[in-house]
């Protein structure tokens, strides 16, 4: 709907400069332009011998090299289990909330680490509803840094 009005004003200008004998100048929609500005540049791009499978690989890597952080020692690791019960004193939209708190307070206590990073399953076990789980069991790793690394122990 748009496009055709934008279709119509660009006619009705053309036609009153016509009619008082002025030049036309053809303008289009930016997102056209824009459009056949990437369809250009594809064209003006030389063919390469690579495939385009082998070319992203070629961009994950250069972009995975980059990324890539150095990895640091883990000085630390233990495996605990945690009562999150204090979570169900809050209303039952804050209990996760309070939940992930109190998990983050019992790793700085018992690791005295800087900062706590939860795992994703971590974070997902807790968050599933509104009913967090009342124990869980995580497997704790601090690093050089002091960061503390919490995830779920293995099931089993």
């Amino acid at each position: 709907m748009a496009q055709e009005r934008f279709e119509d004003k660009q006619l009705a200008k053309k036609d009153e400069a016509k009619i008082k004998g002025e030049a036309v100048e053809e303008k289009t929609n930016p997102h056209e332009q824009a459009k056949n500005a990437v369809k250009a540049d594809e064209k003006a791009a030389p063919a390469k011998a690579e495939t385009p499978k082998t070319a992203k690989k070629a961009e994950k890597e250069s972009k995975s090299a980059k990324d890539e952080k150095p990895a640091l020692k883990v000085v630390l690791e233990r495996k605990y289990t945690v009562n999150l019960t204090e979570a169900y004193a809050k209303p039952k939209y804050k209990r996760t909330d309070r939940a992930i708190s109190l998990l983050r307070d019992f790793c700085l206590r018992h690791m005295k680490g800087k900062d706590v990073k939860v795992d994703v399953e971590l974070n997902n076990a807790i968050r599933q509803s509104v009913r967090p789980a009342k124990k869980v069991q995580i497997v704790l790793q601090k690093d050089e840094r002091g960061t503390v690394t919490a995830r779920l122990a293995a099931a089993g």
